[in-house]
């Protein structure tokens, strides 16, 4: 018996079997269709979210297998469901080998649908190669048949079952892609794609089951071989239903949690797209650079992130950045790249904080400076920072006009006092046994008359003029300047095997006979000589006492007459006698009470008083009035300092504690002075811890003055001295701001309430010219920026006052309001100048 017989014009059709088919199987074959159908079109989604290749054919297979194992069952429950009047039973090899065609057919299917093909073209192609394979596998396992008739096939109907097979494949095909159209729902489509592909399926077989004749035979037809009985037939088609259920069952299970899993992926990217939008927008916001900067493990330089500031910075764009970080590192300023570049290894190196200052240069010469800081973090690929970089160009401007103001007298350009001392201070740190310092000190003869008779302005060109000539007269490794009025310094390094002297007296000679040459004084010729006294370094100086010598030095020229100079000599005793004198009365001054407060009022630009700072005097039975300038730097020097700080400080709270009964008095800050040595001294925060918990007053009324000179003896250790202070409530205000360097670089850094702009600055500035103004008008911006609170002492003039006040500084403190008075005076002067509104 062939494969495929057909009939012929004389084949007798009324003799053949009319076979009848049992509903409840038919019906069961449709079913075990739609659900293979299922089955494999749940694969489509597992394969789309495929991870790797291999999955993909895993899922590939396994839907393929699903859907070929379902048509074949449905085939042959469908045999089952047909009744003929013959024993049926099957060829096994042809049986098995029947449901390869419907798993290649399957396997055409499944890709077609995974890949969402809509081109018309390639639907018709997988149409026909799935309608093909359906096809083969019925008709093969048609031939698997073995009884007592002859079948034999319509060839009408047998092109026509094809032709449904394709078209009816090709329409379960277009059903899906036509349907996406129209329903979000993927499990109602993927239902309804089911039914189509199911109902297809059967339907080839029941048209292909029309086109077949069977007619009684007298022998059994079928192939030879192993056969196996109706029954058993059934028990398989019944192990694959079952088996394709089984799949379905863990499809639907793990494409559960892969929908689940696609629904938490797709959260966390939509959280973390949301989380990268405010970053950015953020990040746009900030003043600055954000940027994440990366050095790779082979060296290559990058910015995986940068805000959109870095056009202005580098004058790059964020793409150009995450490529190549080169262009941005050529617009570092050449002096500076290679530090920047070493800061930045050392820091990848510790994995420390990346801090620094540097400055970039842009295509049109254009210079600024930046700052920038970042945290390294360290992975296998390399290190990466993040963080900001800041335009603080206009703070360096600043900070460089106010340290060239701070450091340069304003009227003849030298060095002022505190430069000159840090500098001598230096040059006494770095003396040896070989080389040391001579400090020479100049003072005008009879200037005050030349101010008296001629004026100020007289007084100030010959000032001018004598600072051009000691620079035109100082070697070039010295230094000059300008200590008060008409007094002048100058620092002569040199060498002590027995040059240095010499070399200082020939100096300070040449200086005199310098001098005595004509001044052009308001065009008439001014003829003056000078007093010099000066001193040479012994080992282990200090630069105030070689101030002190050369100053003594000075006074005994001065002594002499005119145009004299004296070197220091030690027998010159009365000084130090008069010292240690001192310093035997001030040991006993404590405890003999001749010490007593004074306070002087601080003042609104509006009249109201809203502090006093508590001021030390001495009255000595002998020695009378002793100048604070005379004793506390000597009581700092001895050590007496501390036990005087603190009768000064619980003195003046005591006073506070009993104003707080006098409605005008009771919120008056009270300013009190602490030494560095005080200040530093164990016990110190107990101190006032004490005075706090021993006297009833608000703590912020209490206002501990700092000076710079304090602060930069130990930064970290005043820096949390101070914040354990405040944690009390007391404030801290900063005493003679301007003076030094610290002023600039750590002013942001300390926690202080109040700066006081010291009254040296405020008298130079009263001049009238405009530039004396400019580092006191600096100073008051800088404060003002920091929110802090302003005072400036020492004010004497109501030009000063009204300076100050045009310029920003609205509170104020100095003898042109009242002089330092004891308590009761003081308290009558507020009561008569600050009455209650």
């Amino acid at each position: 018996m062939s494969l495929l017989a057909f009939t012929t014009n004389s084949t007798d059709l009324s003799q053949a079997y009319q076979g009848q088919h049992t509903g409840t199987l038919v019906l069961l074959s449709l079913l075990i269709a739609i659900l293979a159908a299922y089955t494999s079109f749940s694969h489509r989604h597992l394969m789309q979210q495929a991870v790797s290749s291999l999955s993909y054919r895993l899922w590939l297979s396994s839907g393929s297998v699903a859907m070929g194992l379902g048509v074949w069952a449905m085939h042959f429950t469908g045999m089952m469901s047909l009744q003929l009047p013959v024993e049926v039973s099957y060829q096994l090899s042809l049986t098995l080998l029947s449901v390869l065609p419907a798993i290649a057919a399957a396997f055409v299917t499944l890709k077609v649908v995974a890949a969402g093909v809509q081109r018309p073209l390639a639907i018709v192609r997988g149409g026909v190669l799935m309608g093909a394979g359906i096809g083969c596998m019925h008709y093969i396992g048609m031939a698997a048949m073995v009884m007592q008739a002859e079948r034999l096939y319509q060839p009408l109907l047998f092109v026509l079952s094809v032709v449904v097979a394709v078209l009816l494949a090709t329409l379960a095909l277009s059903v899906r892609p036509l349907l996406n159209r129209w329903l979000a729902n993927q499990l109602l489509l993927e239902f309804i794609s089911s039914v189509v592909m199911g109902m297809a399926i059967a339907s080839m077989h029941y048209v292909a089951m029309h086109a077949t004749v069977f007619l009684p035979a007298e022998q059994v037809y079928g192939l030879g071989g192993r056969v196996m009985s109706k029954q058993t037939l059934g028990t398989l088609a019944v192990v694959v239903a079952v088996t394709i259920l089984l799949l379905a069952t863990i499809t639907v299970l793990m494409r559960r949690r892969v929908l689940d899993a696609e629904q938490s992926r797709y959260q966390a990217m939509l959280q973390t797209q949301q989380l990268a939008l405010r970053l950015q927008g953020i990040a746009s916001r900030v003043p600055g650079l954000v940027y994440e900067f990366r050095l790779a493990n082979d060296g290559h330089f990058s910015f995986p992130y940068a805000s959109e500031a870095i056009r202005d910075i580098y004058g790059i764009s964020p793409e150009q950045a995450k490529q190549d970080a080169l262009p941005a590192l050529k617009a570092i300023h050449p002096d500076d790249r290679d530090a920047m570049l070493q800061s930045v290894y050392r820091s990848a190196e510790q994995l420390s904080l990346w801090y620094h200052e540097y400055r970039v240069q842009d295509s049109s010469g254009r210079v600024r400076w930046m700052l920038g800081n970042a945290q390294p973090q360290r992975d296998p690929g390399g290190v990466s920072w993040s963080g900001f970089i800041t335009d603080v160009t206009a703070r360096k401007a600043t900070e460089q006009q106010i340290q060239q103001l701070a450091y340069f007298d304003s009227l003849t350009g030298l060095f002022n006092r505190g430069k000159i001392q840090q500098q001598l201070q230096q040059l006494c740190d770095e003396a040896t046994e070989h080389s040391a310092v001579a400090v020479i000190l100049l003072d005008i003869d009879q200037f005050k008359r030349l101010n008296d008779t001629q004026g100020h302005q007289a007084g100030d060109q010959l000032l001018i003029q004598m600072a051009k000539r000691l620079r035109v007269a100082a070697p070039a490794n010295a230094y000059c300047g300008r200590l008060s009025s008409d007094e002048f310094v100058m620092l002569l390094p040199g060498a002590l095997s027995g040059e240095l002297e010499p070399k200082a007296e020939q100096q300070c000679s040449a200086l005199r006979q310098l001098m005595q040459q004509p001044f052009d004084i308001q065009q008439h010729q001014y003829h003056c000589t000078v007093s010099i006294g000066y001193c040479l370094a012994q080992p282990g100086a200090s630069s105030d006492e070689l101030l002190k010598q050369a100053a003594i030095a000075l006074s005994h020229a001065k002594a002499l007459g005119s145009n004299s100079q004296v070197c220091f000599n030690p027998a010159m005793t009365a000084e130090i006698q008069q010292r240690y004198q001192l310093e035997l009365a001030l040991a006993a001054a404590l405890a003999a009470g001749q010490f007593e407060l004074h306070y002087q009022p601080q003042l609104t630009d509006s009249g109201k008083v809203v502090g006093v700072e508590a001021l030390l005097r001495w009255q000595h039975p002998e020695l009378g009035y002793v100048s604070p300038a005379r004793f506390i730097a000597l009581a700092e020097e001895t050590g007496q300092i501390d036990s005087i700080g603190h009768w000064v400080l619980q003195q003046a709270c005591a006073q506070l504690q009993r104003w707080q009964s006098e409605p005008k008095l009771r919120e008056l800050i009270m300013s009190v002075n602490i030494s560095a040595r005080q200040f530093y001294q164990p016990e110190f925060i107990a101190q006032v811890q004490q005075c706090l918990s021993q006297y009833q007053f608000k703590p912020e009324q209490l206002m501990l003055e700092l000076t710079e000179s304090l602060i930069l003896a130990d930064l970290d250790d005043a820096v949390s001295r101070m914040q354990q202070i405040k944690q009390l409530g007391v404030r801290f205000s900063m005493d003679d701001f301007g003076t030094g360097y610290s002023s600039l670089s750590y002013l942001s850094r300390l926690p202080f309430d109040e700066v006081k702009i010291d009254q040296y600055f405020v008298r130079s500035a009263s001049s009238g010219k405009p530039r004396d103004w400019v580092i006191v008008e600096a100073i008051i911006g800088i404060a003002n920026t920091f929110g802090m609170k302003l005072i400036a002492e020492g004010v004497e003039t109501q030009a000063q006052y009204e300076l100050l006040r045009q310029s920003g500084c609205y509170c104020y403190q100095g003898y042109l309001f009242a002089k330092p008075a004891a308590a009761a005076e003081t308290a009558r002067w507020i009561d008569e100048h600050s009455p209650l509104s």
